[in-house]
């Protein structure tokens, strides 16, 4: 199999990307939209192979609950119609709003999970494993050498995963070669008002805090009459306070996150540390503090959901949101149909003061075990389900599941695929999107960001063509070229640098475990004050009072564990 690597700083801050945010949207578990076979196909006793009728009424429907599902039924898209045909395979995406791995986790202890079951990182992979509740992948290799030979550099790092060495998931989007899926989430700002003040140059906290405190003053209602607010977030989302207030310490050159849990890594040192002792995760602790007290910090985000922050976003009343980029095209489009372009968002970037003039360092991706899939001993068909996983692993299948279908979404043109305007319509519509299931609409199935074997990415929208040519609107170019940007990801090209993120994202302790018990305590004690840093009138105090309970836990044998795991995982991949 051809494969092309193009590593470099090149990423995309379009929603192309939203599959990869964290959390879930809506209020509920919602009624699947297509009744759940059960076992009404030709040969339908479970764990038998049940192979496709062409029969509709026979159609085997599976229940996947991933993080922010976009769309509610794989029958409701032109792809989706499409597999259902050939493969006689539908999905239904069941949307769960609150801590999605409290969720998985009561869905293990009930024997409740999905026959493709998604998995928010490797604790609560590796509670599956040890319960017993996944298949192992090595017993169908017969039936998916798509799979093992699109995977077949990544595979190491999952199996190190699985005690036995066995291979129990995929994860998707991995790997990352394109030449713009290393994505940034900084800062998403208002052009309008970006214009009323010169278009500056907003990089570090203090530029970010002296431009929001005059931009609320400056612009204290929207178009129809509402209250502006400064800096929005979902800090009600389980990846919101948890994770996103702290996140400033990856955006210089020494850090990056491997979740939203007790420890970081150093990229100079090759090592884990501690969350919460990185003075860059208490630095950015104190910048939203900052802005709480300016009055520009949103009060109301505390509570708000995803969608009330789309919602936000949606009709200007946030001058500036962190975060959660992948909201650009969406709130664009509602603003454009509300007739207010000129509000149009674009992402401006974003370094803590003591990290200006680093480099600002993304990892490459290889594992990423917040996306981890794997299909369980409830699944019906595994040797069907098997070999439809196979499927998406060919050219063919990433093809269609990114790019569409042939005739419909591109055409061939002297053996280059080139997007239809009904794909340049999805990248730019999320609505559109949804109706045709492209650009990796169906969530966990395994999604390559690589390309194939016409050296053209699967998902034609991963070009800087497609995506500065196409997918920006008019009112968006006019505000890079405000900025004097020739792209609009010209800072980050100039200023960041990739590096091999290897197994590190993948390590972790075994939850049930004494230390990875302590490690628990260590995230709890962060997210406990974590408010309270935000609104405190006198945040050392606040601080100092966090870490006096946080000092009770014996926190250091927990990181000496994880830096041992490491070692002893890199050894045995490098063998």
């Amino acid at each position: 199999m051809k494969k092309r690597n193009r590593y470099g700083c090149l990423f995309l801050a379009i929603m192309v990307m939203a599959s990869v945010c964290s959390g879930c949207g809506g209020n509920k578990a919602e009624e699947p939209s297509v009744a759940a076979d059960q076992g009404t196909a030709e040969g339908g006793e479970a764990g038998g192979e049940a192979e496709w009728d062409g029969n509709m009424d026979n159609l085997y429907v599976i229940d996947i609950m991933p993080p922010t599902p976009l769309i509610t039924a794989s029958l409701d898209t032109a792809v989706g119609q499409y597999i259902a045909e050939e493969f006689g395979i539908a999905f239904n995406y069941v949307q769960y709003s609150g801590d999605i791995k409290e969720k998985q986790a009561l869905m293990l202890a009930g024997s409740e999970y999905n026959e493709i079951q998604y998995m928010q990182g490797e604790d609560i992979f590796k509670q599956y494993i040890n319960a017993g509740a996944l298949l192992n992948l090595d017993d169908y290799k017969d039936l998916m050498p798509d799979f093992y030979e699109r995977y077949e550099k990544i595979i190491p790092y999952w199996r190190a995963s699985a005690p036995d060495g066995g291979l129990y998931k995929w994860e998707r989007d991995t790997p990352t070669e394109t030449e713009t899926t290393l994505t940034h989430t900084d800062v998403l700002v208002r052009t309008d008002v970006l214009e009323y003040y010169g278009w500056p140059e907003l990089v570090s906290a203090s530029d970010w805090r002296d431009f929001l405190a005059k931009a609320v003053k400056d612009f204290p209602t929207t178009y129809d009459g509402q209250a502006t607010v400064g800096m929005t977030m979902p800090m009600a989302e389980s990846y919101g306070i948890q994770g996103i207030v702290p996140v400033g310490y990856e955006k210089g050159d020494t850090y990056f996150g491997s979740g939203n849990d007790y420890h970081i890594y150093n990229i100079k040192t090759g090592q884990f540390e501690e969350y919460l002792l990185a003075p860059e995760v208490k630095e950015s602790f104190q910048f939203f503090n900052n802005l709480y007290q300016d009055g520009t910090l949103d009060e109301e985000c505390f509570t708000d959901t995803a969608d009330i922050t789309l919602q936000k976003l949606s009709n200007g009343r946030a001058i500036a949101a962190w975060y959660v980029t992948w909201n650009q095209g969406t709130a664009n489009q509602e603003l454009s149909n509300a007739g207010h372009p000129e509000m149009s968002y674009i992402q401006l970037p974003f370094q803590l003061d003591s990290q200006v003039g680093q480099d600002y360092v993304l990892p490459m991706r290889v594992s990423y075990p917040y996306y981890s899939m794997g299909i369980t001993k409830n699944c019906k068909y595994p040797e069907r389900v098997a070999k439809f996983i196979n499927w998406c692993c060919t050219d063919e299948g990433q093809i269609m599941l990114q790019s569409g279908l042939e005739g419909v979404h591109y055409t061939v043109e002297n053996g280059e695929r080139v997007p239809t305007d009904l794909f340049y319509q999805c990248a730019q519509d999320v609505e559109v999107q949804k109706k045709e299931g492209v650009i990796g609409a169906l969530s966990g199935l395994p999604l390559c960001n690589s390309y194939a074997e016409d050296g053209q990415p699967f998902n034609l929208a991963q070009t800087w063509e497609f995506v500065d040519g196409f997918s920006l609107s008019d009112r968006e170019k006019e505000a890079y070229a405000g900025l004097g940007w020739e792209t609009s990801n010209q800072w980050w090209n100039e200023h960041c640098k990739g590096f091999d993120a290897g197994y590190y994202q993948s390590c972790a302790l075994e939850p049930s475990s004494d230390l990875g018990k302590v490690g628990a305590k260590m995230t709890e004690v962060r997210v406990k004050y974590s408010a309270n840093l935000l609104m405190a009138d006198d945040f050392e105090a606040v601080w100092n009072e966090l870490m006096e309970e946080y000092n009770k836990l014996d926190h250091q044998p927990v990181i000496d564990a994880m830096n041992e795991t490491l070692a002893g995982f890199t050894e045995a991949l490098q063998n």
